[in-house]
């Protein structure tokens, strides 16, 4: 048999498939942190012109977003896929001015339909209708009551009110527990108007996680807002805020610069 018809029935080798690195999403801890790193892995793979792969076993991204028809969600991850990380994330996202981050945040992160008419039904039930001049973020200190932290927060709130020539505010705070607005009300002026969801306390982690998104809501719709960017649902609000035209008034409460991840 010549070599020609040997050669011919011997099949071609198949050029290997290289199966793209993706994002994990199931190390995360907490929503906004998740929201966050998805952002980060979005803008690097689209700076490095590689495919937006995402590993998402429990659906938690599909479930609570309105998933960009460029991302990639994989069936099974592979022996020696890479998985990428922070640190592959930072020297590219970095870079970026918060403008160009917000832009591309507002183009990729929208929630599914279904998960927002939850968020929204949260805020309805609680009857919250007000036209807030301002919102705070207050967390349970677990040693007990941050004194320290009230005093700021009340001289905060005491300036924004000079400044803004406001003879009443209307405040929401944002807070895991009501326990810490009631340790907190004895430094409010009273010409405060205090409202929280969290008067009514979730049941369960999924109403938790339900009440936390529905905080988040409320407090990127507001003119005005004094966050702790050392916590990553306050930068998540800042981020995610859709004030019209911007926000009017805002500090951050202990000089903490403003990061994606």
């Amino acid at each position: 048999m010549s070599s020609w018809i040997i050669a011919r029935n011997v099949a071609p080798r198949k050029k290997a498939v290289i199966a793209p690195a993706y994002y994990n999403a199931t190390n995360i801890s907490d929503m906004p942190s998740l929201y966050m790193e998805y952002l980060a892995a979005h803008i690097y793979s689209q700076k490095m012109g590689e495919t937006f792969a995402v590993w998402d076993p429990t659906s938690i991204l599909r479930n609570t977003l309105r998933i960009a028809p460029q991302t990639k969600f994989l069936k099974e991850t592979t022996e020696g896929q890479v998985s990428l990380g922070l640190n592959t994330f930072k020297p590219i996202v970095s870079k970026l001015k918060f403008k160009e981050v917000q832009k591309i945040a507002a183009d990729l992160i929208f929630y599914d339909p279904a998960f927002n008419r939850e968020v929204v039904n949260t805020i309805n039930k609680a009857g919250i209708k007000t036209a807030f001049d301002i919102g705070i973020h207050l967390v349970r200190d677990p040693s007990g009551p941050n004194l320290s932290a009230f005093k700021a927060y009340s001289e905060l709130l005491k300036t924004f009110q000079k400044k803004s020539k406001k003879t009443a505010l209307n405040i929401y705070i944002m807070a895991d527990s009501y326990s810490v607005i009631t340790q907190f009300q004895p430094y409010c002026d009273p010409s405060w108007t205090i409202v929280s969801l969290s008067k009514v306390a979730p049941v369960g982690e999924d109403n938790e996680f339900i009440q936390l998104m529905a905080d988040i809501q409320i407090m990127t719709a507001l003119p005005a807002l004094a966050l702790d960017f050392s916590r990553s649902s306050d930068r998540f609000i800042y981020l995610m805020q859709r004030y019209r035209g911007g926000l009017t008034y805002f500090t951050e409460v202990n000089g903490v610069e403003w990061n994606l991840i």
